[in-house]
């Protein structure tokens, strides 16, 4: 061997160089940032400075943001040097907890200066620090009701103050005194401009002067000191009491709490983002209506083609103005969500000074939920609340429970949809970023109180969304199960296990498993109808921006990968809707409007689909799951008569003849509903109509024959045709029969039986065939129970003793539990009560509406 190969034989490359410290510390848990900042050494700490030099502004200080909230005193000490000292004391003081706060301002030598606050002596047993702060307790519930200091009397803060002052020693009794003073409305009276403990005069003197007065003032403020220290009163409530208080702007200084005060710059933001919100609502309420037009002008269409419903759907977005709403809506979204973006900072540092910035925050996560921007709205929600004594976090403390609750569902399914629509609809490559996405959400207070519905803390929350992504549903049927009485973070995971598990039912042959497991769901009353409704509205949402600005092939991929997955949703929708509609007092009108949404974005969607499959399937069935469940709760929203001309337009713009345009004008909205109510596609329906017009007419009560026999899709097709080649006019004889709509209370469906036996003989053989089959049009086994229907509708129709000797045969030749507990439920149903009781006791089977 040469020297040459042996030298490269002995060659070891350099090792490859370390990531940059950046990327490190964005990916980096707690520990290992505190770890990475402090093991720097000069040259790591000059190449560090370096790559943060070389971020854009905005991604420095959200880098910083980020580090306030996870890095300890120390290292944040250690930053200056690249960040700049001002920028880290302001970011410190807004964004990290009250321990490294308050270990930093010592570090730096800005320690606020305050009142000395009482303490118990240090080493006391925890038994005795108990029962002297249970007496001090006591003794401050006495003397303020002895004093009648909650009267309202103009003394009342004069006298509190002084309780105050002669209590200075006990820091319980503080406590509880400012806790009763605030809820008696004391605080407020001895703050204010007039007359108040800290009113001053023109001059900039008290106008309440004396020694007295001075005690009193100082020990209001010791107290109120000693009441934030001790969780009665937090830091941001005295902020916002202070944003246009002078009294309080005062207590605020003199307790070293900074950031009080309103200020141009707040007033600045307020106004701002008050605009673009009002220009969003304006844009966003003439979309619904358009939206809900369109819903409108679909249902009274009648059943459509895909291709039909592509031109209609076209014709309607591209009429005069429309084109001009929807682009609006979409820019002013996109105006408000880059807006926040810009001025993150500033907003959010006005919220802390002014109440009325942080309302407005709280309506602008839910705005930027319902325009696209979900995931912006989950990372504020991630700074707002991941650090839960930060200042940031205490200023929306009077919203925690909007933050927290159906808001948080929003934002979160929203967010869901927005990532994995970045992600094509690819679950697998969408987990990491939904979890990074709630990664800052971790620590936040009282989202994990409750532990119910399967989620009872944030790691069970992650491996959900990997147990749905690789197709197993089963912490969503726990999640739906106990709903109602989850945790805030279970709700919003709901949220996303709803949007991910449709998602996946969309893609893949587990449709039926997903229905199942969002079940509960549907019966959690309107909180779980209104979950499945906003979820699909995200959807909708999502796919209308997929079109917006003509993104042909943007909007196929959402068609392809989503639609399929709304489809599914809007059938789990569509049973709840109908479950909310049978119970009593029951509220759907939100569902109502969103799946109105949908229907129209679910019509856009399936005409990409050349041929059959599972996902034109989704999208088709969730289409006529829709159409049954919104019936025409939206169309009668908007006046027939002065629609129908337009209505006529869209019909051309789909190339129908004129023959069936004027069919479809007269009774579109109940062939639509009568259709979707039998799984009958738009074109097996025109087909029909085009055989027997006379259809138009009578939908209800040729739905009431499919319905006696319990006939669906193709075997519905089939039927009418049999019928058709019996009699070509057969839609008139069952008219001339049975009138155009079922009467009330009437059962048309065991009277056609009889109807159809004499006059259609071969329509109603076929009937019976299907009945008595044991498989479904789709191949699938039917089930005891339905088996024990299509054997029992055979006997319906004659006497008791018949009825009675034919149900026994049936019992007697089919030995299954649940075949004959729905034979003696059918024959219960036809008010055949004694024949039950005598049936069931002889073969040991009764149906639960008995026990």
């Amino acid at each position: 061997m040469s020297v040459q190969s042996i030298r490269q034989s002995e060659y070891t490359p350099p090792p490859p160089p370390p990531p940059p410290r950046v990327d490190t510390l964005r990916t980096s848990t707690p520990e290992a940032a505190n770890a990475t900042v402090a093991e720097m050494d000069a040259n790591q700490a000059d190449a560090f400075n370096a790559e943060v030099q070389a971020l854009p502004a905005s991604d420095r200080q959200t880098l910083l943001n980020d580090l306030a909230t996870r890095l300890d005193a120390d290292n944040l000490v250690r930053l200056h040097e690249t960040f700049g000292r001002e920028a880290v004391a302001n970011t410190v003081e807004l964004r990290s907890g009250v321990e490294t706060r308050e270990t930093y301002q010592a570090l730096t030598g800005t320690t606020p200066s305050g009142p000395s606050l009482p303490q118990l002596p240090a080493g006391m047993p925890p038994m005795d620090i108990a029962r002297i702060e249970a007496q001090q307790v006591q003794r401050a519930q006495e003397d303020f009701a002895a004093q009648n200091i909650g009267s309202g009397a103009l003394g009342a803060p004069y006298q509190l103050g002084t309780l105050a002052s002669q209590h200075a020693t006990e820091p319980a009794y503080l406590g509880e005194l400012v806790r009763l003073a605030n809820d008696a409305g004391v605080l407020d009276a001895a703050t204010a401009p007039n007359w108040g403990l800290f009113s001053r005069d023109a001059e900039g003197g008290y106008m309440l002067t004396g020694a007295d007065a001075d005690a009193a003032r100082s020990g209001l403020t010791t107290a109120l000191g000693v009441a934030v220290e001790r969780g009665v009163l937090t830091e941001g409530q005295i902020r916002h009491s202070a944003a246009d208080n002078a009294g309080w702007q005062e207590i605020a200084s003199a307790l070293g709490i900074d950031n009080v005060g309103r200020t141009q710059q707040t007033r600045e933001a307020a106004s701002a983002l008050e605009e673009l919100q009002n220009t969003y609502n304006d844009a966003k309420a003439e979309a619904d209506t358009l939206n809900e037009a369109l819903a409108t002008h679909l249902l009274r269409a009648g059943p459509l083609t895909p291709d039909q419903q592509a031109d209609f759907i076209e014709a309607f977005r591209s009429a005069e103005g429309h084109a001009e709403v929807y682009a609006a809506e979409a820019d002013a979204g996109q105006a408000l969500a880059s807006h926040v973006e810009a001025n993150r900072e500033a907003l959010l540092a006005a919220a802390v000074r002014d109440p009325a910035v942080a309302a407005q925050m709280v309506e602008t996560l839910g705005q930027l939920a319902d325009s696209g921007h979900g995931e912006l709205a989950l990372a504020l929600l991630g700074e707002i609340q991941g650090v839960p004594d930060s200042a940031l976090a205490g200023a929306f403390s009077a919203h925690t429970e909007a933050l927290q609750g159906e808001l948080f569902e929003r934002i979160a399914s929203a967010a869901t949809v927005e990532i994995v629509a970045r992600h094509d609809g690819d679950l697998q490559a969408a987990v990491a970023d939904l979890k990074e996405a709630f990664a800052p959400l971790q620590n936040a207070k009282g989202l994990f109180d409750g532990v119910k519905g399967g989620i009872g803390s944030f790691q069970d929350g992650m491996a959900m969304m990997d147990a749905i992504a690789a197709g197993n549903f089963d912490p969503l049927k726990k999640l739906g199960d106990e709903f109602g009485e989850a945790s805030p973070f279970a709700h919003a995971m709901a949220g996303v296990g709803v949007v991910m598990g449709a998602i996946k039912a969309g893609q893949s042959t587990q449709e039926g498993e997903y229905l199942e497991a969002v079940q509960g769901f549907a019966s959690a009353g309107e909180s779980g109808l209104n979950l499945l409704a906003g979820a699909a509205k995200h959807f909708a949402d999502a796919g209308r921006l997929a079109q917006y600005g003509d993104d042909a092939a943007r909007f196929a991929t959402f068609a392809a990968r989503l639609a399929p997955g709304l489809g599914v949703l809007a059938s789990a929708t569509s049973v709840a809707i109908n479950l909310q509609k049978a119970g009593e007092g029951s509220n759907v009108g939100y569902a109502i409007a969103a799946m109105g949404d949908v229907f129209g974005m679910l019509g856009s969607a399936v005409a990409l689909f050349p041929g059959p499959g599972t996902a034109a399937g989704s999208i088709v069935s969730g289409i006529g799951a829709v159409i049954s469940a919104i019936g025409g709760a939206i169309g009668d929203a908007i006046d027939k008569h002065q629609t129908r001309e337009e209505l006529r337009g869209y019909l051309e713009a789909t190339g129908m003849d004129a023959d069936m345009i004027e069919l479809m004008l007269g009774s579109g909205e109940a062939m639509n509903n009568v259709a979707a109510g039998l799984g009958i596609s738009g074109e097996q329906w025109q087909s029909m109509l085009a055989a027997d017009p006379g259809l138009a007419f009578a939908p209800y009560v040729f739905k009431a024959v499919a319905d006696g026999y319990g006939l669906q899709g193709e075997q519905a097709v089939e039927l009418f045709e049999q019928m058709h080649a019996e009699d070509p006019q057969a839609m008139l004889a069952l008219m001339q029969e049975f009138g155009e709509k079922p009467l009330a209370g009437v059962d048309v469906g065991l009277l056609a039986r009889g109807f159809l036996e004499e006059n259609f003989p071969d329509a109603h053989a076929y009937a019976r065939s299907q009945e008595t089959s044991e498989t479904r049009p789709d191949g699938s086994d039917k089930s005891p129970a339905e088996i024990a229907e299509g054997d029992y509708a055979g006997i319906r129709d004659g006497t008791l003793s018949e009825i009675y000797e034919a149900a026994e045969g049936l019992l007697a030749a089919n030995d299954n539990h649940d075949y004959r507990v729905r034979v003696l439920e059918l024959l219960y149903a036809d008010n055949r009560s004694d024949a039950v009781l005598e049936l069931g006791i002889q073969y040991g089977v009764m149906p639960d509406t008995l026990r």
